[in-house]
């Protein structure tokens, strides 16, 4: 059995490779073993609507959450690039005060980022 506090951090180079894939298939599993796991997705770019980002939101239901969007997906942006780069041309930078609050949030069970 997988202990609740157990966290997965999915990377990888490039968009499209897979990481959101693999990240459900985590979210998943870890919920058929009766586990309340959560995704966390602090920066998502790409998204053809900021209220409702595709990854995030493909997590949350991987997972069976109920959180909020936000609590998931704290900085969103449309432009298909690095989150850093899209925060960038709008002249901004995320606030990891926000990810940070967001993270917090998730209580320190199970959970896939």
């Amino acid at each position: 059995m997988v202990p609740d506090a157990l966290q997965f951090f999915v990377t990888g180079t490039d968009t499209g490779v897979g990481k959101t894939q693999v990240s459900c298939a985590l979210l998943s599993l870890l919920k058929d073993a009766g586990h309340q796991p959560q995704g966390f997705k602090p920066y998502e770019s790409g998204c053809a609507s900021l209220k409702a980002p595709s990854d995030a939101l493909a997590m949350r239901e991987a997972a069976g959450s109920t959180l909020p969007v936000e609590a998931i997906c704290p900085h969103r942006f449309k432009a298909p690039l690095a989150p850093g780069i899209a925060a960038a041309r709008l002249g901004t930078e995320p606030d990891f005060r926000v990810t940070l609050a967001a993270w917090k949030r998730l209580k320190g069970g199970a959970v896939v980022v």
